[in-house]
Protein backbone atom coordinates (compact mmCIF):
# COMPACT_ATOMS: atom_id res chain seq x y z
CA UNK A 1 0.00 0.00 0.00
CA UNK A 2 1.51 3.33 -0.97
CA UNK A 3 1.74 6.30 1.41
CA UNK A 4 -0.94 8.34 -0.42
CA UNK A 5 -3.56 5.63 0.20
CA UNK A 6 -2.71 5.43 3.90
CA UNK A 7 -2.85 9.22 4.30
CA UNK A 8 -6.40 9.40 2.95
CA UNK A 9 -7.89 7.11 5.58
CA UNK A 10 -9.32 8.50 8.82
CA UNK A 11 -6.02 8.01 10.69
CA UNK A 12 -4.11 9.94 8.01
CA UNK A 13 -6.65 12.77 8.05
CA UNK A 14 -6.45 13.04 11.84
CA UNK A 15 -2.64 13.13 11.68
CA UNK A 16 -2.66 15.82 8.95
CA UNK A 17 -5.05 17.98 11.01
CA UNK A 18 -2.92 17.60 14.16
CA UNK A 19 0.30 18.34 12.25
CA UNK A 20 -1.32 21.51 10.90
CA UNK A 21 -2.15 22.50 14.50
CA UNK A 22 1.31 21.81 16.04
CA UNK A 23 1.89 25.49 17.01
CA UNK A 24 -1.65 25.55 18.46
CA UNK A 25 -0.87 22.35 20.39
CA UNK A 26 2.33 23.88 21.80
CA UNK A 27 0.43 27.01 22.83
CA UNK A 28 -2.30 24.93 24.53
CA UNK A 29 0.42 23.03 26.39
CA UNK A 30 2.00 26.30 27.59
CA UNK A 31 -1.19 28.21 28.40
CA UNK A 32 -3.98 25.61 28.66
CA UNK A 33 -6.05 25.07 31.78
CA UNK A 34 -5.99 21.99 33.98
CA UNK A 35 -8.67 19.44 33.02
CA UNK A 36 -8.68 17.66 36.42
CA UNK A 37 -8.90 14.30 34.62
CA UNK A 38 -12.64 14.69 34.12
CA UNK A 39 -14.34 12.48 31.58
CA UNK A 40 -16.09 14.44 28.84
CA UNK A 41 -18.79 12.70 26.87
CA UNK A 42 -18.25 12.35 23.15
CA UNK A 43 -21.96 13.09 22.76
CA UNK A 44 -24.79 13.44 25.25
CA UNK A 45 -27.10 11.60 22.84
CA UNK A 46 -26.84 7.96 23.99
CA UNK A 47 -28.58 6.75 20.84
CA UNK A 48 -25.97 8.29 18.56
CA UNK A 49 -23.87 5.78 16.67
CA UNK A 50 -20.23 5.83 17.69
CA UNK A 51 -17.39 4.52 15.57
CA UNK A 52 -14.03 3.60 17.02
CA UNK A 53 -10.90 4.47 15.09
CA UNK A 54 -7.17 4.31 15.61
CA UNK A 55 -4.85 7.17 14.68
CA UNK A 56 -1.24 6.23 14.02
CA UNK A 57 0.67 9.30 15.12
CA UNK A 58 4.29 10.17 14.32
CA UNK A 59 6.46 9.75 17.42
CA UNK A 60 7.19 13.45 17.99
CA UNK A 61 3.47 14.35 17.71
CA UNK A 62 2.58 11.52 20.08
CA UNK A 63 5.14 12.81 22.59
CA UNK A 64 3.65 16.33 22.45
CA UNK A 65 0.18 14.98 23.13
CA UNK A 66 1.49 12.68 25.87
CA UNK A 67 3.06 15.65 27.66
CA UNK A 68 -0.22 17.57 27.41
CA UNK A 69 -2.00 14.49 28.80
CA UNK A 70 0.34 14.53 31.77
CA UNK A 71 0.78 18.28 32.35
CA UNK A 72 -2.83 19.39 31.79
CA UNK A 73 -4.30 16.26 33.37
CA UNK A 74 -6.58 15.20 30.51
CA UNK A 75 -8.68 12.08 31.11
CA UNK A 76 -7.38 10.32 27.99
CA UNK A 77 -5.31 10.75 24.85
CA UNK A 78 -8.50 10.33 22.78
CA UNK A 79 -9.99 13.32 24.60
CA UNK A 80 -6.98 15.44 23.61
CA UNK A 81 -7.25 14.41 19.96
CA UNK A 82 -11.02 15.15 19.96
CA UNK A 83 -10.33 18.55 21.55
CA UNK A 84 -7.93 19.56 18.76
CA UNK A 85 -10.18 18.16 16.02
CA UNK A 86 -13.07 20.26 17.41
CA UNK A 87 -10.78 23.33 17.49
CA UNK A 88 -9.86 22.69 13.85
CA UNK A 89 -13.49 22.42 12.74
CA UNK A 90 -14.42 25.60 14.63
CA UNK A 91 -11.60 27.38 12.80
CA UNK A 92 -12.83 25.95 9.48
CA UNK A 93 -16.36 27.20 10.25
CA UNK A 94 -15.04 30.65 11.10
CA UNK A 95 -12.44 31.16 8.34
CA UNK A 96 -13.60 28.72 5.63
CA UNK A 97 -11.20 28.90 2.65
CA UNK A 98 -8.94 31.38 4.45
CA UNK A 99 -8.05 28.95 7.24
CA UNK A 100 -4.47 28.39 6.02
CA UNK A 101 -3.81 32.13 5.85
CA UNK A 102 -5.39 32.69 9.25
CA UNK A 103 -3.40 29.88 10.89
CA UNK A 104 -0.22 31.24 9.33
CA UNK A 105 -1.06 34.75 10.62
CA UNK A 106 -1.79 33.43 14.13
CA UNK A 107 1.41 31.36 14.22
CA UNK A 108 3.55 34.32 13.12
CA UNK A 109 1.92 36.51 15.78
CA UNK A 110 2.57 33.87 18.47
CA UNK A 111 6.17 33.52 17.29
CA UNK A 112 6.68 37.28 17.64
CA UNK A 113 5.07 37.22 21.10
CA UNK A 114 7.44 34.42 22.09
CA UNK A 115 10.50 36.32 20.86
CA UNK A 116 9.38 39.52 22.60
CA UNK A 117 8.76 37.79 25.94
CA UNK A 118 11.76 35.44 25.94
CA UNK A 119 13.52 35.25 29.29
CA UNK A 120 17.17 36.17 29.73
CA UNK A 121 19.64 33.61 31.10
CA UNK A 122 19.60 35.45 34.43
CA UNK A 123 15.78 35.17 34.59
CA UNK A 124 15.93 31.44 33.75
CA UNK A 125 18.45 30.79 36.52
CA UNK A 126 16.35 32.78 39.00
CA UNK A 127 13.28 30.69 38.08
CA UNK A 128 15.26 27.48 38.47
CA UNK A 129 16.45 28.53 41.92
CA UNK A 130 12.85 29.24 42.98
CA UNK A 131 11.73 25.83 41.66
CA UNK A 132 14.56 24.04 43.46
CA UNK A 133 13.65 25.70 46.78
CA UNK A 134 10.07 24.40 46.53
CA UNK A 135 10.77 20.80 45.52
CA UNK A 136 9.51 18.16 47.93
CA UNK A 137 12.36 16.54 49.87
CA UNK A 138 13.18 13.11 48.43
CA UNK A 139 11.57 13.97 45.05
CA UNK A 140 14.24 16.39 43.91
CA UNK A 141 14.36 15.48 40.21
CA UNK A 142 14.05 17.96 37.35
CA UNK A 143 13.56 16.65 33.81
CA UNK A 144 14.67 18.82 30.90
CA UNK A 145 13.10 18.08 27.49
CA UNK A 146 14.56 18.73 24.04
CA UNK A 147 12.77 20.40 21.09
CA UNK A 148 11.11 17.06 20.19
CA UNK A 149 9.66 16.74 23.72
CA UNK A 150 11.96 13.84 24.53
CA UNK A 151 13.67 13.71 27.95
CA UNK A 152 17.08 15.28 27.41
CA UNK A 153 18.43 15.49 30.92
CA UNK A 154 17.30 14.41 34.37
CA UNK A 155 18.78 16.44 37.17
CA UNK A 156 18.84 14.75 40.58
CA UNK A 157 19.34 17.38 43.23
Amino acid sequence: MNRRCRDNNISGIIVRILLLLVPFIKREHDRGKQRDSRYEYVSLDLGETRVHTHAYLPENLYRKLKLIHHDLNFFSMAQIVRFFIVVFFKLVDEYEEDISKELERMYKEWEKEGRDSRLTLRQYIRQLMIIIQHLIPGKRIITVYDHRFMPFWRLRL
